[in-house]
């Protein structure tokens, strides 16, 4: 069954993978940001595209993938062990196909940061320039690109950042996690702590501290970011390295007066409700 570890871009989910990662990893396993063949739990982005063949899925054709979003989910639980997915698409429904069910998802960690600091982030990660960036927090036909067999394509549905917040936050099939990245920057313990306390409801997962402690100290960022530049990031599509600064509050020296106007109208309800204005 699936866990799915989810939020807008550069918000935060591919640290909680990593923490995940590090938490099972067996005491004698070298940590490392890439996959291991061998990894205790299976670890992934949806939609996988390594099963696009094996459903004869037409990934040029987003409608195509949405259509196959149970299948692609039917087909990796057919391990029968828990597998936590990275993504970014909203929980929404395209063309009456529904993005999960209950067949296949048994719960979600959803993380969320002040859209300010993601807009910073994600422009620096796309390379393209903070106005830019900005109309694609702002649309509600926003989609997430990524490359297969030297073709882009449309991976995921994001949305605006609001719509997607909203979309995970009202998902109530089944029991969700919500948490804020700035939590996991400036109280990592007890944070942490909350996501094993979640997954024990849900799963088999004994809390142990010294693990904890563990995971914690190998998935710093700063660690995160020396790995990077020791043994690359094989996922990073991107030339602009991964894990840039970790920052909270960076949008501070960064956007400008009417920049950040903009996003704070656009979002009031959201950062009021999330404690971010």
């Amino acid at each position: 069954m699936i866990i799915w570890l989810a939020s807008y871009p550069k918000s935060g989910n591919t640290w909680m993978w990593f923490f995940i990662k590090s938490y099972f990893n067996p005491p004698n396993r070298k940590f490392s940001i890439n996959h291991d063949k061998d990894d205790p739990y299976l670890l992934e982005t949806f939609p996988t595209e390594r099963r696009f063949n094996e459903l004869s899925i037409n990934y040029q054709d987003f409608f195509d993938i949405s259509k196959n979003w149970i299948n692609l989910q039917s087909l990796i639980n057919l391990n029968n062990k828990t597998n936590y997915l990275k993504t970014h698409n909203a929980m929404c429904t395209v063309n009456n196909n529904k993005f999960t069910d209950i067949n296949n998802t048994i719960g979600a960690i959803h993380i969320v940061r002040d859209p300010r600091d993601v807009l910073v982030s994600y422009s620096s990660y796309k390379s393209e320039n903070i106005d830019k960036t900005l109309e694609i927090l702002l649309s509600n036909d926003s989609y997430e690109y990524a490359k297969f067999k030297d073709k882009f394509y449309k991976r995921s549905l994001m949305g605006s950042w609001s719509s997607h917040y909203n979309s995970w936050k009202n998902y109530k099939s089944k029991e969700t996690l919500l948490v804020k990245y700035e939590d996991m920057v400036n109280k990592s313990n007890s944070t942490f702590l909350k996501v094993l306390n979640y997954l024990k409801k849900i799963t088999k997962v004994e809390i142990n501290h010294n693990k904890l402690s563990r995971a914690i100290y190998e998935t710093s960022f700063e660690n995160l970011k020396n790995l990077e530049i020791k043994e690359g990031f094989k996922v990073n599509p991107s030339e602009k390295p991964f894990f840039r600064k970790g920052k909270v509050g960076d949008w501070k020296d960064k956007l400008n007066k009417d920049q950040t106007q903009k996003i704070e109208r656009a979002f009031k309800d959201e950062m009021i409700e999330l404690g971010y204005l």
